[in-house]
This record gives structure tokens, sequence and C-alpha cells, in this order.
């Protein structure tokens, strides 16, 4: 069962535009984090570990709905790098939007980081993973360079959507912006 050619579905695009929101939120808080006054880090803490391990339950739905419900076909101008350049950024995208959350959670869990209720009512256990400050400081620094690598795609895949809008004026950016006017139509 294929997307629509003209757009991608309600749930796909729901599911995009939610995930960039809690990611970009959370990348605030995580810099709040880091900056805290040592009786706001907690709190800061357990919302970006909430907000984090939120990324990585949708993003497994996502991964799940993308499965199900395959990306709409390229359009017809689009060369094979483009068209390798683009299912890569994506893909990309899926190993870092679970990848850094589960990272972020396994340096805590390894650090003996309290187990924090989520969004300060669900249950939010750490990891069994090894404990050791070794460890959760290379973690930690895995899961930032993750987070680093998430801007980076992030920007390569704007500028992708840009340069189709404008350059190429096709309908890649209506299929995720659907209120925009196709300039097929």
């Amino acid at each position: 069962m294929r997307e629509q050619r003209s757009r991608y579905s309600t749930v796909s695009i729901l599911l995009h535009w939610t995930i960039f929101v809690l990611i970009f939120a959370n990348a605030t808080f995580g810099g709040w984090m880091e900056e805290a006054a040592p009786n706001e880090k907690l709190d800061y803490y357990q919302l970006h570990k909430s907000v984090g391990i939120t990324v990585l339950l949708l993003s497994l739905v996502r991964l799940g709905w993308r499965i199900a419900h395959p990306w709409p076909p390229f359009p017809d101008n689009m060369t094979t790098w483009e068209r390798i350049i683009a299912r890569g950024t994506h893909i990309l995208f899926y190993v870092l939007m679970m990848g850094a959350p589960l990272l972020g959670w396994a340096a805590a869990s390894a650090g003996g980081s309290p187990e924090t209720p989520l969004f300060g009512a669900l249950p939010g256990p750490n990891l069994p993973v090894p404990q050791g400050e070794e460890l959760s400081e290379t973690l930690g620094g895995l899961h930032k360079a993750m987070v680093k690598a998430i801007y980076v795609v992030l920007g390569l895949h704007v500028l992708g959507a840009l340069k189709h809008h404008y350059l190429d004026k096709d309908e890649v950016l209506h299929r995720m912006l659907p209120l925009l006017r196709d300039p097929q139509r």
C-alpha cells in the first residue's frame, strides 16, 4: 500500500511534524539542562528524558507506518544521485531519531541516574546497562554526536526540500506541507 502520489498520508505528516517539534524542543531542554543551576537540573533532566523517550517511541511508530506505507514515488525528473541522497537522508534520520534517545537513556542509566518518572507520572526505568562513569561519558558523548548529526541531516533535508520547491518547482515539498498549492495543479 503506497502513499498517495500527491502527498504523504495525514498520519505520516502528523508524525513528521510532531517528531520535528519534539526534537527541536528537546535540544532546547538539553541545553537548559547543561546550563541549569544544580537545584533546577533534575527538572530539566526529567523533561529532556521524557521528551527523548517520546521521540524514540514515536519514531518506532513512524518506522512501522513507513514499512506498511512505502514512500511515494520520486518525481520522474529526479536523478539517480538525488534519489540516493534523498533515501539515504531519510534512512539516516530514522537511525538518528532512535539512536540519539537510546544513547542518552543508556548514558543516564550507566551513570547510575535515579529512575525518573516520565512527564512526572509514567514509570521511567533505567536501561539494563553496566554501571560506570566511563561508560556513561562514552555513551553521553555518542548521544551528543548523534544530536549534532541530526542538525547536519536536518540541514540537508531542508536544503533539498527548498531546492525542489524553488529550483525544480516540483511537488516534493507539497507532499509534507499539503496546505501549499501544488504546482502541478
